[in-house]
C-alpha cells in the first residue's frame, strides 16, 4: 500500500481513539461517534472520509484523496470496520490492490487505539490520538521511526442530509443491541419518550437501565423502507419498518414493526426525542 493511500485509509480510524479507557475493544458500539465524514488537509492533499453503519457489526466507509493544486487529480478507496470473533478489524480496498489490507485493533486504552499488521509493507501500526470532542491525530508507521502524522476534523453535517440522520438511527440500534450505555446516551436525547411495541413507555433512563441490566435484551434491528422527512433545519422524522428481535425476561421475541422516530439536531448529532413502533401482524 503507497504511503498516500495508506493516509487515506487511516483517516477511516479517527474515532477510534474516542472512547475512554476501558472501553470494549471488541465492540463497535464504542466507535460510534465515528459515523458521519472527517477532512484532514495535508500538505499536497485533502482526505475525506464518509461513514455509515450497515448494522450492529458492520460500518461502511469511503475515503477520497484530492490534491489540492489540481481538484481533478483524485483516488478513493473502500473501507470497512467490521466486529468478527471477538475483535474489531479495519479493512482497506484501493484499486491497485486485488485483495483488501486488514489490521486488528491490539490496543485500546487511554483514548488511544492501535491497529496492527506486522504481516504488511507499509503501514504495519496505526495509532490514534483523540484531542478534543471534534479534533484527533493519527500516526502511521512501520511500528519504528518511520512514518508521519497527520491532524484531523470533523466535518459539519449538512442537516437536510437524509443519509446523517439514518446513520445517527443505524448507531443508536447498534448501541442497543450492545448494551453500550454511554453510546445509547449520545444518540437518545434527554427528554426521550419511548413508546414500545406494547405501548409501555419510558424515559430515556429507564430504557437505558433496563438494556443494560438485562431486563431487555435487543438481539438484533434490522430497519427496511425508510423515508427521512425534515421539519427545519434541526429536525427529522423517520417512517419506516423493521424487523425487532429481542429478549424481555424468559421471552424471546421476533417481530416486524412499522415505527416513528422523531429525532432532534443538538451539538451536530441527530438524537432521538420520540419512538413510537406498532408490530405487524
Amino acid at each position: 500500500m503507497r504511503a498516500l493511500n495508506s493516509a487515506v485509509a487511516c483517516v477511516a480510524l479517527a474515532g477510534l481513539a474516542g472512547p475512554a479507557a476501558g472501553a470494549d475493544c471488541g465492540s463497535l458500539a464504542a466507535l460510534d461517534w465515528l459515523l458521519g465524514d472527517w477532512v484532514a488537509e495535508g500538505t499536497q492533499s485533502t482526505f475525506r472520509e464518509s461513514w455509515a453503519a450497515l448494522g450492529a457489526r458492520t460500518w461502511e466507509g469511503s475515503g477520497v484523496e484530492t490534491s489540492r493544486t489540481d481538484p481533478a487529480k483524485s483516488s478513493a478507496e473502500v473501507l470497512r470496520l467490521v466486529e468478527m470473533a471477538g475483535g474489531v478489524y479495519y479493512l482497506s480496498k484501493v484499486t491497485h490492490n486485488d485483495l483488501p489490507v486488514a489490521f486488528r485493533l491490539s490496543e485500546c486504552a487511554d483514548g488511544r487505539f492501535v491497529f496492527v499488521n506486522p504481516a504488511h509493507d507499509f503501514p504495519k501500526r496505526l495509532d490514534y490520538l483523540r484531542e478534543g470532542e471534534d479534533r484527533l491525530r493519527v500516526r502511521v508507521s512501520d511500528g519504528g521511526d518511520k512514518g508521519f502524522a497527520l491532524d484531523f476534523a470533523r466535518a459539519p453535517l449538512p442537516a437536510t442530509d437524509p443519509g446523517t440522520v439514518l446513520a445517527a438511527e443505524d448507531a443508536r440500534f447498534a448501541s442497543m443491541v450492545a448494551a453500550d450505555a454511554d453510546a445509547m446516551r449520545r444518540w437518545l436525547a434527554a427528554d426521550l419518550v419511548y413508546v414500545h411495541s406494547t405501548g409501555a413507555t419510558e424515559s430515556r433512563e429507564q430504557l437505558i437501565a433496563a438494556i443494560a441490566d438485562g431486563k431487555l435484551q435487543y438481539l438484533a434491528v434490522e430497519p427496511a423502507e425508510r423515508r427521512v422527512v425534515f421539519h427545519g433545519p434541526d429536525a427529522a422524522f423517520v417512517q419506516g419498518v423493521a424487523r425487532i428481535r429481542a429478549r424481555s425476561g424468559a421471552q424471546e421475541l421476533d417481530f416486524k414493526a412499522r415505527y416513528l422516530a422523531v429525532y432532534a439536531l443538538n451539538d451536530d448529532a441527530w438524537q432521538l426525542r420520540a419512538w413510537q413502533s406498532l408490530r405487524v401482524p
